[in-house]
């Protein structure tokens, strides 16, 4: 039920982009792919340095707000099943999130995150079933222009009930 009123929120969002939209260079759509490591540190939980990888559509209002989608890898784990630990790990991530941006210059800016989404929970052993969590997550990143349409990033993401925080790296190209 929550997952489709997040989705149902966001297209009624994305249906009135135009509406809020300033004209110019700075507003439209976007696609995303980063790589990076993800952290998982709980009372469950702790490894380190697992590969992380996402994906991200989103639609820039204007150079200080947009809205993204976005799916990413928390955990990098093959041998699990049968002789597994007893725990739960966070496996991959998907949600939606707010941007703020705050230009730092002609091609530099500061962005924040603030949104929500699902973690699917993984169990280390194959007779326990997996489950998904509600998780609202937070980053911080710096974004290069290069040019109208390329732009490159840095960001440390946390996803706050399931303590994961991700550090990567990506590229956007705006449409």
């Amino acid at each position: 039920m929550q997952s489709r009123f997040t989705a149902g929120a966001l297209l009624a969002l994305l249906a009135t982009a135009p509406a809020f939209a300033a004209q110019g260079e700075d507003n439209g759509f976007y696609l995303g792919a980063n790589i990076g490591k993800s952290t998982v540190s709980s009372k469950t939980v702790d490894e380190d340095n697992d590969p992380a990888f996402g994906f991200a559509a989103g639609y820039q209002f204007n150079k200080n707000l947009g809205v993204e989608v976005f799916t990413r890898s928390l955990s990098f784990r093959l041998f699990d099943g049968l002789a597994g630990d007893s725990s739960y790990y966070p496996d991959a991530h998907y949600g939606v999130s707010v941007l703020g941006a705050v230009p730092l210059g002609e091609q530099f800016s500061i962005y924040g995150r603030a949104g929500v989404g699902r973690t699917t929970m993984k169990s280390a052993r194959v007779s326990k079933k997996d489950y998904k969590e509600t998780d609202p997550s937070i980053g911080l990143g710096l974004s290069y222009a290069l040019g109208r349409h390329w732009s490159f990033n840095l960001e440390a993401a946390r996803f706050t009930k399931t303590d994961v925080t991700t550090v990567t790296a990506g590229a956007q190209f705006k449409f």
